[in-house]
């Protein structure tokens, strides 16, 4: 018998495997959140643990545990996590073929990204969106998410994808992808050896900032702020660069602190260059959005592109694209 994640004992009734409901599991399990997982099929957070508990009782084992306000993955759960992915592939590789029988997905793809989802994540999935689609030719254009917000709206874009909802009742939103934000510092800073800098040491040395349109500097402000603190106080603002390339050299050449993606920083951090570290307390995990205009119906490329998001599994963003 085993064991629910509410605590009752569930019977081992004939197995059996319902795709619908292993997918749903396989996010929740990638997102590390019931809600996540409900807010990428636009469900209800209840009707996605209904989902998970009808799949446990299929299957006759616990598929998570719960201790504290968190839950884990049991045994069984891991192991379906890591064969789940493999069968959700075969099923996006399946409606990929037929989506190239039943239309012809061609031609240009307009996709927007801002700073790390542009330069660090697009990139590798246009690559493989090519793979399966290969008359498909991406263009992509690389901004702060203001201006992909902007350019979405006058039409010169299809897809965008920022790092920040901009309140517009013609969007659409999506998560999409999930960011974790650090501490970067060159070698030879003060902080270089440390895990951990408490909050009130962050205007002992002077911040690096990206421009005011960038969604990496909004997010960072708003985590800062949720502890009812002024952001601006808590920071020495030594200068601010227009890029996520310019802040990097910038801390390379040790002038200063900045707070980046890991996955805009993996090679210099693997080279050794610049460090990262965490601020105590302070939990530095963003969504990336995908957004579309509502009302304007995307073209079969950019169509088949969000179909593609949608149903191909993913590692942890810092993970997949470390490697990448």
């Amino acid at each position: 018998m085993a064991q629910g994640k509410w605590g009752e004992t569930m019977p081992k009734g004939s197995r059996d495997l319902d795709l619908r409901k292993l997918e749903i599991f396989y996010w929740v399990a990638e997102l590390r959140s019931f809600s996540h997982a409900a807010e990428h099929f636009s469900l209800r957070q209840p009707t996605v643990t209904a989902h998970v508990r009808t799949l446990e009782q299929q299957l006759g084992a616990a598929l998570f545990r719960r201790f504290g306000g968190r839950f884990d993955l049991t045994p069984a759960g891991r192991l379906l996590y890591e064969q789940a992915g493999a069968v959700l592939n075969l099923k996006t590789q399946a409606l990929a073929g037929l989506d190239r029988i039943q239309r012809n997905v061609e031609g240009e793809l307009r996709v927007g990204g801002s700073n790390v989802p542009g330069e660090y994540i697009l990139p590798g999935v246009l690559g493989n969106f090519v793979v399966r689609f290969p008359d498909v030719q991406p263009v992509l254009r690389i901004s702060d998410s203001a201006a992909i917000v902007g350019a979405l709206l006058e039409g010169s874009l299809e897809l965008g994808f920022t790092g920040f909802r901009i309140p517009d009742g013609r969007l659409s939103y999506r998560k999409t992808w999930h960011d974790e934000m650090v501490v970067a510092v060159p070698a030879n800073h003060p902080w270089a050896r440390l895990k951990y800098v408490p909050l009130q040491e962050l205007d002992k040395h002077p911040f690096i900032s990206r421009e005011s349109g960038s969604g990496t500097l909004r997010s960072f402000l708003q985590f800062l702020a949720k502890g009812g603190n002024d952001p601006k106080g808590l920071l020495r603002i030594g200068m601010e660069l227009g890029s996520t390339a310019a802040v990097k050299e910038a801390l390379i050449g040790g002038f200063g602190f900045s707070v980046l993606s890991r996955a805009a920083i993996r090679r210099e951090v693997q080279y050794g260059v610049i460090r990262e570290l965490r601020i105590k307390d302070v939990d530095l995990v963003r969504p990336f959005y995908q957004v579309t205009y509502k009302s304007r119906p995307l073209a079969p490329a950019a169509r088949a592109f969000v179909q593609f998001l949608r149903q191909a599994p993913r590692l942890n963003l810092w993970q997949s694209v470390a490697n990448s």
